[in-house]
């Protein structure tokens, strides 16, 4: 695997280079410096303010479906063969859209990864369903060790019982990092040797590798769904929610795969039939990505 988090850091590079480029940020005096950074910091308000004005709608939908979810689940309870149980499923799915637009579940990841290789659009499904069902199935087994085998109850069981396992996908991001690193090094050097490009496809264990380290950490949306259910003493209905709420985050992080397969077709498009420029970009970005998924990773391991 290479490349991951390719798009974040294009972005940030091309940021970069609008501040040092004649041709993006005029020429190098203070008049129109300071015009450009007045622009520059307008721009990233604007797009701040829109991605706070995201998060607040998502978080609020959310809020808006827990609270269905809630009646729901107590009518359930009363009535188990009611048709609530059919309407939680549907609000539980719809709840998985809407949650995996927030921050986290492997968005980027997924995104990241179809964007530095070729892929299909079956396997942009397939590893989205697939890191969203280990995301959501961490939650699950946490939530219920802890409550069977610990007697943790609601938000004690996912922090108590979820450490271990959060330290653990920490030290693997770090090694995930220096994998990406020496093998962007390696590939640099085969270039280099052979004259030629080094032409990379998602392949079926690289996709598995991904998904299972990135999907360690558990999902606090589905372990707040199992434990719901636990309160009242619905389990079944609990487990099936959290089946359809995984179907739904599925749907919205495979989305970003396809997204970002589509965007690979047309940046290899536009970029024509030179790929040594392509290539050189590519180790570059492979090169910051290593050291910054390095650097996360320690990061994280310091604060937990």
């Amino acid at each position: 695997m290479q490349k991951i988090l390719i798009f974040t850091l294009f972005v940030l590079i091309s940021v970069t280079t609008a501040y040092a480029s004649p041709f993006t940020g005029g020429q190098n005096t203070g008049h129109t410096t300071r015009e450009h950074v007045d622009q520059t910091q307008h721009e990233a308000g604007f797009f701040a303010l829109q991605y706070s004005i995201l998060l607040r709608n998502v978080n609020l939908a959310q809020r808006a479906m827990r609270s269905k979810m809630s009646t729901l689940g107590h009518e359930i309870k009363t009535h188990p063969n009611g048709q609530s149980f059919w309407f939680f499923m549907l609000f539980s799915f719809l709840y998985g859209i809407i949650h995996a637009l927030g921050p986290g579940h492997g968005k980027s990841i997924v995104f990241s990864y179809f964007l530095s290789r070729k892929g299909t659009l079956l396997k942009g499904v397939i590893m989205g369903h697939l890191l969203t069902a280990i995301h959501t199935l961490s939650a699950i087994v946490i939530v219920l060790g802890a409550y069977f085998l610990l007697d943790l109850k609601g938000s004690h069981a996912l922090t108590s019982a979820s450490e271990p396992l959060k330290v653990t996908s920490y030290y693997l991001i770090i090694g995930l990092g220096i994998f990406i690193l020496l093998h962007a090094l390696y590939e640099a050097v085969v270039r280099i040797r052979t004259n030629g490009s080094v032409k990379k496809e998602a392949d079926n264990k690289g996709l598995i590798t991904i998904s299972i380290i990135s999907g360690l950490v558990p999902c606090p949306g589905a372990a707040l769904l199992l434990s719901f259910a636990l309160s009242l003493n619905i389990l079944t209905t609990g487990l099936l929610g959290a089946l359809f709420f995984t179907m739904g985050m599925g749907i919205t992080t495979s989305l970003f795969g396809i997204i970002s397969i589509h965007s690979r077709k047309i940046l290899m498009h536009v970029a024509g039939k030179s790929s040594t420029a392509i290539a050189v970009l590519h180790t570059s970005f492979s090169v910051i990505a290593g050291f910054a998924i390095i650097a996360t990773g320690w990061l994280l391991v310091a604060t937990s």
